[in-house]
C-alpha cells in the first residue's frame, strides 16, 4: 500500500498522515516499525526493485531476455492505451525527485537502479551467448541504451509527446533488440 501510494504521489507529495491512512496503521505502530517516512520509503524502493526483478526473472525464464524486453515495451504502450497515462518506473521517478535533495535516498536509488541494470546485462548476455540476440554492442551498452530509451519514452509521454513521436521511440526500442 505504501509503495503504491509513493509511486502515485511521489515522496515529497506524500504526507505521513496520508501514507498512514493508505497503510491503515497508527502513528505509534509506524514509528515502532519504520521510525521515519524516509525509512519507509527506503523499504518501498527495495520492495519495488525486488518485485520487478522477480517478475522479469520469471518472464525471462519463460520467453528469454529479448522477448522480455519487447514485452516491457508492449506493456508500457498498453498502459498508455488503457489509462491514457504512464506511471513510469518508481526508481526513475524517485531519482528525479530525490536526486541531490536526499543524500541517503539518492545513494539507494542509484544502487537499486544499478541492480536492475545488472539484471538486464546478465539476461542480455545470456541471449547474446546463445545467439538469440545478435548485436555489435556489449550487453552493458545495449542494456544502458534500452533502459534509457524506455525511460525516455515514459518521460516523453508525460511531457506530451505526439503519437508519431511515441511510435518512433517504440520503433527505436524494438530495433535495438531485434
Amino acid at each position: 500500500m505504501a509503495m503504491d501510494y509513493f509511486w502515485k504521489h511521489g515522496y515529497e507529495n506524500s504526507s505521513l498522515d496520508d501514507v498512514l491512512k493508505a497503510m491503515g496503521i497508527s502513528k505509534g505502530s509506524f514509528y515502532h516499525v519504520f521510525g521515519s517516512k524516509e525509512e519507509l520509503f527506503s523499504k518501498c524502493l527495495q520492495l519495488y526493485r525486488k518485485k520487478q526483478i522477480d517478475y522479469l526473472q520469471s518472464l525471462k525464464e519463460k520467453i528469454g531476455a529479448k522477448e522480455t524486453m519487447l514485452r516491457l515495451v508492449e506493456m508500457t504502450i498498453e498502459e498508455l492505451k488503457t489509462t491514457g497515462r504512464l506511471t513510469g518506473c518508481l526508481l526513475m521517478n524517485s531519482g528525479k525527485e530525490c536526486y541531490g535533495r536526499y543524500e541517503d535516498l539518492s545513494k539507494q536509488i542509484r544502487e537499486e537502479y544499478l541492480t536492475m541494470q545488472r539484471f538486464f546485462v546478465d539476461a542480455l548476455q545470456e541471449d547474446i551467448d546463445k545467439g538469440v540476440l545478435k548485436t555489435s554492442l556489449s550487453a552493458h551498452e545495449l542494456s544502458t541504451r534500452f533502459m534509457n530509451t524506455l525511460n525516455g519514452l515514459v518521460l516523453s509521454v508525460q511531457a506530451g509527446a505526439t503519437d508519431d513521436m511515441v511510435e518512433s521511440i517504440v520503433k527505436q526500442l524494438k530495433e535495438m533488440i531485434a
